[in-house]
C-alpha cells in the first residue's frame, strides 16, 4: 500500500509512562505525516456501514455536489483509532489503551479524495479513575492548504495497567 495512504507510525509511541502523563497536559502528543483516502478505502468504509446502493437509498448522496468522492465525517472519525496507535506517546509494555468515547466531535469542512490530511492531538486533561489513568486528546483533522479543519473532537482514552 502506498505511503500517503496511511498514518506515519512514531518511534516515540508507547514509549512515556503513565507516571509522567500529567507533565503533557497541554502540550502537542503528536501530528501525523499528510495522507490521503483513496478510493478503495471510501468504498470499503462505505461498506461496512451499509451504505452501498444494493441496502441503501442513495438519491439523498446524488444531491450533494461531489458526492462520490466526498470523505464522511465519520470515516474520519474511523480514522482516529489508528493515527492512536501508530502515534500515541503514552503507554508500555504493561499498559492497556481503551476508547472511552469523544466529546465535541464537529466536521467544519468537507473533505474530498484529492485532499491531503493529517492528525495533530494534544493532551488537554488527565484525570485518575479506579480503573486507570483517564485522558482527553484534542484532536483536530487538518486539510492541507485549507484554513478550515475537516474534523475536531475530545478523543477520551483510559489508560490501565495490566495485572499479571
Amino acid at each position: 500500500m502506498a505511503e500517503n495512504f496511511t498514518w506515519s507510525l512514531s518511534d516515540n509511541r508507547r514509549t512515556v509512562s503513565l507516571d509522567r502523563v500529567t507533565s503533557l497536559v497541554g502540550l502537542e502528543l503528536f501530528v501525523t505525516s499528510w495522507r490521503q483516502v483513496d478510493r478503495l478505502h471510501l468504498d470499503q468504509f462505505h461498506w461496512s456501514v451499509d451504505e452501498v446502493e444494493e441496502t441503501s437509498d442513495m438519491l439523498a448522496n446524488a444531491k450533494f455536489p461531489r458526492g462520490e468522492e466526498n470523505i464522511d465525517g465519520f470515516m474520519l472519525l474511523s480514522l482516529v483509532t489508528s493515527a492512536f496507535f501508530n502515534n500515541y506517546p503514552i503507554g508500555g509494555e504493561d499498559v492497556i489503551a481503551w476508547n472511552y468515547g469523544l466529546d465535541r466531535v464537529r466536521f467544519p469542512a468537507t473533505t474530498y479524495l484529492e485532499d491531503r490530511i493529517r492528525m495533530v492531538a494534544s493532551l488537554t486533561d488527565a484525570t485518575k479513575k479506579d480503573a486507570g489513568l483517564l485522558t482527553k486528546n484534542h484532536v483536530v483533522v487538518e486539510i492541507e492548504g485549507q484554513d478550515r479543519p475537516a474534523m475536531s473532537a475530545d478523543f477520551l482514552v483510559l489508560l490501565s495497567v495490566i495485572r499479571k
